[in-house]
């Protein structure tokens, strides 16, 4: 199950010493007020009780947030502040800085300038970067998307890449047969999410099935049996894949894996416990595992359960229809319980192509879609983004299927995604995630491509 780490932020609002106090006060008190409103359940906030003006102050601001740990610092101009206090900030720590600089109050014709924050921010940021140092910037205020909003999700992004770095992800055996695009480049992986590599073979995974106490393995057949229509899975698969269930998800915990991905094939099929309808549930239970050894698609999931809260899809695109304007995305079995749509009586069946495991055949519900990939192309990752509308639409073969309709023209999509080289993988979440993705994107250095209008 995916460890969570609270981002720590500092917020310091700021002015020369020559620039009235009232504007910064009342901006100090309103923006901590706003940030503490918007974040401060899902992270640490450390805001000085005063208006920076002072090196002395600025000095040791910066002292508690190093004590504190701090990941990201904002930097709120309160009024016009020169390019000391930014660049203190930058020499002294090594993490991110956002300067966020709010609009000039109303203009009166005979009255002087209260903050000029606008000039203040561009001048520190060539200043930064005259030195060599980057840094975000934010105009606006917080009600404001292009600047509050913006605020919101790169620090929402720093904290998918907090949270990201350190994972550990379990392999469950290498690579289905022939499946070139599931090899995987772990220093890349290092480098880019910081993440580590472990492997479980899966003799390990049919070893702790044959462990598991009796009563714990029927009382999960009896869940099963209560919970999804299960007529048409042939006899003996239940017991088996209860008992692959139970006993991945306990791997993943004994072994501290965050997540993992597994070759479903061919070993787990001649071993009767093709996987399909584990990999959902255990999803269900935020416990992801990425099917046939996609780590790629693996890490994409992640990625969207962090920036959403919601469960995923991995998926084929097996069909398009250019009159709707239409993508069809199917996988075998995958999907997790909370995307069923419930209108067309999910079943819990065998494996719909091979047989010799379990599988959910079931549509999916409507609703905006982001579909997403990362790719590492030749040592550079890249994230492929793209908009659609699944729809309430019954499956039309076996297996997890959903009907999308898309934003771009579907031609130019598929073949804009195999001039670009993208595997044929692709993960779906039930959410317009793309600004957010961008922002998480951007922090991590990966290039976006975006398949859309």
């Amino acid at each position: 199950m995916m460890a969570t780490k609270k981002l720590n932020v500092g917020l310091m609002v700021t002015k020369s010493g020559r620039w009235p106090q009232a504007l910064p006060d009342r901006r100090l008190a309103q923006y901590s007020a706003w940030l503490r409103e918007q974040l401060g359940q899902e992270m640490n906030l450390v805001i000085p009780e005063r208006v920076m003006t002072t090196p002395q102050e600025v000095y040791a601001a910066i002292d508690d947030f190093r004590a504190a740990l701090v990941d990201v610092v904002v930097m709120v101009y309160g009024a016009f502040t020169a390019d000391d206090i930014a660049a203190a900030i930058k020499q002294r720590m090594d993490v991110p800085l956002i300067l966020w600089a709010p609009h000039e109050p109303p203009f009166e014709r005979d009255e002087r300038l209260w903050a000029n924050a606008l000039c203040a921010m561009t001048m520190n940021a060539a200043a930064l970067h005259r030195m060599g140092y980057a840094c975000h910037t934010v105009y606006g205020d917080p009600e404001e998307d292009a600047a509050g909003g913006k605020i919101l999700r790169l620090l929402r992004a720093y904290a998918v890449k907090k949270a990201m770095n350190g994972m550990s992800i379990g392999m469950f055996g290498y690579r289905p047969t022939n499946y070139y695009v599931s090899t995987f480049d772990e220093a890349a992986i290092r480098r880019v999410f910081g993440m580590t590599m472990n492997s479980s073979d899966l003799q390990v995974v049919d070893d702790e099935m044959k462990k598991l106490p009796q009563a714990e393995v029927e009382a999960d057949m009896a869940h099963v049996r209560e919970t999804w229509d299960i007529s048409r899975l042939p006899e003996g698969h239940l017991e088996l894949h209860s008992r692959s269930f139970l006993a991945i998800k306990k791997i993943m915990k004994d072994q501290g894996y965050d997540f993992g991905a597994i070759k479903c094939w061919p070993e787990m099929t001649n071993m009767h416990i093709q996987p399909c309808a584990v990999l959902g549930r255990l999803l269900e239970e935020d416990i992801t595992v990425g099917c046939e050894s996609d780590v790629d698609a693996a890490i994409t999931q992640v990625m969207e359960q962090l920036l959403t809260g919601q469960k995923p899809f991995i998926a084929d695109m097996i069909d398009m229809d250019e009159q709707e304007n239409t993508m069809t995305f199917w996988h075998c079995g995958n999907a997790a319980p909370a995307l069923h749509n419930e209108k067309y009586h999910p079943e819990l069946c065998n494996h719909p192509l091979i047989g010799q495991g379990s599988a959910f055949w079931t549509a999916l519900k409507p609703g905006q879609v982001t579909i997403a990939r990362l790719h590492n192309d030749h040592g550079q990752y890249k994230l492929v983004l793209m908009q659609g509308e699944a729809l309430d639409r019954d499956r039309n073969t076996r297996g997890c299927m959903s009907v999308v309709r898309m934003n771009s023209p579907v031609r130019g999509i598929s073949e804009a995604l195999i001039r670009h080289g993208i595997p044929h993988h692709y993960v779906l979440v039930w959410a317009d995630c793309r600004q957010a993705f961008q922002e998480a994107a951007d922090v991590m250095g990966i290039e976006v491509i975006h398949i859309e209008p």
